[in-house]
């Protein structure tokens, strides 16, 4: 028999299943750390993208991703984060 959370991770709407509350603030601090890492400029879209999935509708949110992302890839982040990739290091995010 499947449980809920079987289910729920099977279909994206959960990323990962603890079994104990240590364990839980431990993935969850290690996901924070992941997004922390990336641009803010990506991370203030990703947001803004799921507030318009919420607030709105999922289509909202997905008929706006292209301008979204054309806007980003014209940043100075998006030119660091490639290049930092080209160099093999971490990139030096400024939030323009």
């Amino acid at each position: 028999m499947r449980t809920i959370t079987a289910d729920a991770r099977r279909m994206g709407v959960i990323q990962e299943i603890a079994p104990d509350p240590a364990q839980a603030l431990e993935a969850g601090i290690g996901l924070a750390q992941k997004i922390a890492a990336c641009g803010p400029l990506g991370i203030k879209t990703t947001l803004e993208s799921a507030h318009t999935s919420i607030d709105e509708s999922e289509a909202a949110a997905f008929a706006k991703l292209n301008e979204q992302f054309g806007a980003l890839f014209r940043t100075e982040d998006f030119i660091e984060g490639r290049k930092a990739e080209a160099e093999e290091r971490p990139p030096v995010y400024h939030g323009k």
